[in-house]
C-alpha cells in the first residue's frame, strides 16, 4: 500500500486541517522551510505528533526516548556521526536484538546498514525527530565525559583531605548536567549535623542523589550563590537569585532560592528547561470522556476557564495543550506568564515583569486593547487579577487561568477569598479543572499480580483481576516507573449549578450537584489509572493519601 504524504496522514489523524495547510504554504514560501518544519516550529503539530501519527502508519511501536535511559553498551555499538546522520538512538540490547529509537522509517537502508555494522537484528521504535535529536547529543556526551565517576572522585578527595583543592565551577557544571539528565524538575542541597545531602526531584518525588562531607558544603553553596547573583557574605536572610546555564546549546532557566537551617544554608534550585514541547491533551492522559468534556468547555467564545493543582502538577502544560486545540488561525490569542515556559508562536506571549510594573493585572488591561479573543494569565494569585479576569471574560473574552485550590469545588471559595462576588463567578464561569499527576509504570519492567483482598477494597472491586504494580530496571533507573500522567477531575458548570452559585449556596450542594451531573473525583480517575495498567496502587495512594 503507498504511503500517505506528511500532510495527508497528519490530516488524517485529526492533527491539521485544509486551512492549517494552507497558512504553512503561505509560511513556506516565506522561509523556504519544509512543510513539517513550519508546522512544527507553530506549534500547530509537534514532532511528538508526526512519530506517533508515523508509528501508526508503519506499524512500528512509539517510545518516548526522553523518558528511558539508554544502555551504555548498546550505544557504543553505533558511532555518534552515524546516529546525527540517520537520527537513531540504540537503547538496548536484548541477545541478538538492538532496539533502536528511529524518527525516519521511510529509510529503507536503515535495517541492512545497522544490521552490518553492529552484526545484530535492529527492533525499530518510532521517535520524535527532535527528542531522538537531543538525546543523540546528551547521552553520547555523558558517554565521553562520565560526569558521575567526576563526581564520585571529587567527593572521596573531599573525604580523605577536607582541604583539598578542588574546581568548584567543574564540579557545580556537573551536578547541574547530572540534575538536567535525570529530568529533574528541582536540586535540594541540604546541609546536615555530618554532611551535606543533594536530592534530585524527578517526576515530583525526591530523590537521594549524593551524600557528601559537610566539610564540602560552603564551597559549593557559594559557588552557586556568587553563580546566581546572591551576596555570599549574607548567610542570616533568605536570598533569590538566577542562573542562565548552558548546556549543549540549550539553555535553562535556574531559579536559585536559599534560606538559613540549624546546620547552615539550605538551597533549592528549580530548573526551567529550554526544551519544554508543547504536549495534545490526549498525550497528557485525559480520557476520551473528559476530552469530550474540555472540547465542550474550549470551543466556548467566551467565559473563564480555570485549572487548579498544587505547584508541579502540570497545570500549565494543560493550558497550552488547550490553547492548541483553539483556532489560533481566526483568533488573537495573548498570554501573560511568570515565567513563558512554553514556546508558542502562534499566540502574542508576554512575561511578567514586576521592576516595569508589567504584572498580571495589569497585562489584562493592556491586552483589553490590542483586540484579543483568548487571553491565558499564568496565575490568578491576588483579588486584582481576579477582578480583571471575571470582567475581561464578561466581555466577550475567553480567559484561561490556573489557581490553588485542592479540587474543582474548591476554587468557588477560593476566589471569594478573593474578592470576587458568588453572582459573577456563576455569569463568568464555564468549565472547573483540577489535576494531579501521577507517575506511569515503566513498560519495560511492570509486573502483572494478582489484586489482595486489600487492593479490591482500595479499587472498590468484587473479583480478584491482574493489574500491574513497579519493579525497576536501567531503563527507568530502578525506579519502576518512567514520566507522568495526569489524573484529572472536570466540571462543566450547568445552569442549575450556576443558579446555586449565584445565590450563595452551601459547597456540599454544588458538590452534590456536580457528581450528579457526572464529575467524579480525582482518586476515582486514579483507581480508572491502576485498573489501565497505567500506574500502580502505591504510587495513588503516595499522591493521594491512604
Amino acid at each position: 500500500m503507498a504511503k500517505k504524504r506528511l500532510g495527508e496522514l497528519l490530516k488524517d489523524e485529526g492533527y491539521i486541517n485544509d486551512n492549517h495547510i494552507k497558512f504553512a504554504l503561505k509560511e513556506q514560501k516565506a522561509t523556504g522551510e519544509l512543510l513539517g518544519e513550519v508546522l512544527v516550529r507553530l506549534g500547530i503539530v509537534t514532532d511528538r505528533e508526526i512519530a506517533q501519527s508515523l508509528s501508526k502508519q508503519f506499524d512500528l511501536p512509539f517510545i518516548d526516548i526522553k523518558e528511558i535511559k539508554p544502555d551504555d553498551n548498546a550505544m557504543k555499538l553505533i558511532n555518534l556521526n552515524f546516529c546525527r546522520q540517520h537520527k537513531v538512538l540504540a537503547f538496548e540490547k536484548k541477545d541478538n536484538t538492538l532496539n533502536i529509537a528511529i524518527a525516519n522509517p521511510d529509510d529503507e537502508r536503515l535495517f541492512d546498514l545497522i544490521s552490518r555494522i553492529t552484526t545484530l537484528k535492529p527492533n525499530f521504535y518510532i521517535a520524535s525527530q527532535s527528542e531522538i535529536q537531543e538525546a543523540i547529543e546528551t547521552n553520547y556526551y555523558l558517554l565521553e565525559h562520565p560526569i558521575e565517576q567526576d563526581i564520585e572522585r571529587v567527593i572521596n578527595v573531599i573525604r580523605s583531605n577536607p582541604n583539598a583543592d578542588i574546581n568548584m565551577e567543574d564540579f557545580t557544571r556537573s551536578i547541574f548536567i547530572l540534575a538536567i539528565n535525570m529530568r529533574s524538575s528541582d536540586i535540594h542541597i541540604t546541609p546536615t549535623d555530618k554532611s551535606l545531602h543533594i536530592h534530585f526531584r524527578i517526576d515530583g518525588v525526591l530523590q537521594l542523589v549524593y551524600s557528601m562531607p559537610q566539610t564540602l558544603a560552603n564551597r559549593f553553596i557559594s559557588n552557586i550563590k556568587v553563580r546566581s547573583g546572591m551576596d555570599i557574605s549574607e548567610q542570616r536572610k533568605p536570598q533569590d537569585g538566577r542562573i542562565s546555564f548552558e548546556f549543549l546549546g540549550k539553555t535553562y532557566d535556574m531559579r536559585v532560592s536559599t534560606v538559613r537551617t540549624v546546620y547552615g544554608e539550605n538551597v533549592v534550585i528549580r530548573i526551567l528547561g529550554a526544551s519544554s514541547s508543547l504536549y495534545s491533551m490526549p498525550n497528557l492522559g485525559f480520557d476520551d470522556k473528559d476530552l469530550a468534556k474540555l472540547e465542550i468547555a474550549f470551543s466556548k467564545p467566551y467565559g473563564i476557564i480555570l485549572i487548579s493543582g498544587p505547584t508541579g502538577s502540570g497545570k500549565t502544560t494543560t493550558l497550552y495543550a488547550a490553547l492548541r486545540r483553539i483556532n489560533a488561525l481566526e483568533k488573537n490569542i495573548m498570554t501573560v506568564e511568570d515565567p513563558i515556559e512554553y514556546k508558542y508562536p502562534m499566540a502574542r506571549q508576554t512575561q511578567v515583569n514586576e521592576l516595569a510594573g508589567y504584572d498580571f493585572s495589569s497585562a489584562i488591561v493592556s491586552f483589553m486593547r490590542q483586540d484579543p479573543d483568548v487571553i491565558l494569565i499564568g496565575e490568578i494569585r491576588d483579588a486584582k487579577t481576579a477582578q480583571m479576569a471575571i470582567r475581561a471574560s464578561m466581555t466577550g473574552h475567553l480567559v484561561l487561568s490556573t489557581i490553588h485550590a485542592n479540587d474543582c469545588i474548591g476554587i468557588i471559595p477560593r476566589l471569594k477569598d478573593l474578592g470576587a462576588d458568588s453572582f459573577l463567578i456563576a455569569s463568568s464561569v464555564v468549565a472547573l479543572v483540577s489535576q494531579r499527576l501521577v507517575r506511569k509504570l515503566c513498560p519495560f519492567c511492570k509486573q502483572e499480580v494478582e489484586t489482595s483482598r486489600e487492593d479490591m477494597e482500595f479499587l472498590t472491586i468484587d473479583k480478584p483481576i491482574s493489574i500491574y504494580k513497579k519493579h525497576g530496571c536501567p531503563k527507568c533507573n530502578f525506579t519502576g516507573y518512567i514520566g507522568r500522567t495526569v489524573v484529572s477531575q472536570i466540571l462543566l458548570i450547568n445552569d442549575t449549578i450556576r443558579n446555586l452559585i449565584a445565590q450563595d449556596e452551601p459547597l456540599y450542594k454544588i458538590e452534590k450537584e456536580a457528581y450528579e451531573s457526572g464529575m467524579r473525583t480525582l482518586l476515582d480517575d486514579a483507581k480508572r489509572k491502576v485498573l489501565q495498567g497505567i500506574t500502580d496502587i502505591d504510587e495513588v495512594l503516595r499522591v493521594f493519601g491512604r
